[in-house]
């Protein structure tokens, strides 16, 4: 469920112009932590699991 958009944090946080991917992974992650408008997208999660990397809500969900 989404909630609220934080307008100041957008404003100030652009997302990088063709982005790299290290670049949309920090971008999101600073934008779950300080918006939460959205979830990060499937895409930016799999580039976080190609780099091992794994979310903390991934990490605690049962799978189905």
């Amino acid at each position: 469920m989404a909630s609220r958009i934080n307008a100041d944090w957008h404003r100030d946080n652009p997302m990088p112009k063709n982005p790299k991917p290290d670049q949309r992974i920090a971008w999101h992650l600073a934008h779950a932590k300080f918006c939460q408008c959205r979830p990060i997208p499937d895409g930016v999660k799999r580039l976080m699991a190609e780099r091992g990397m794994v979310l903390q809500s991934d990490a605690t969900e049962k799978p189905a």
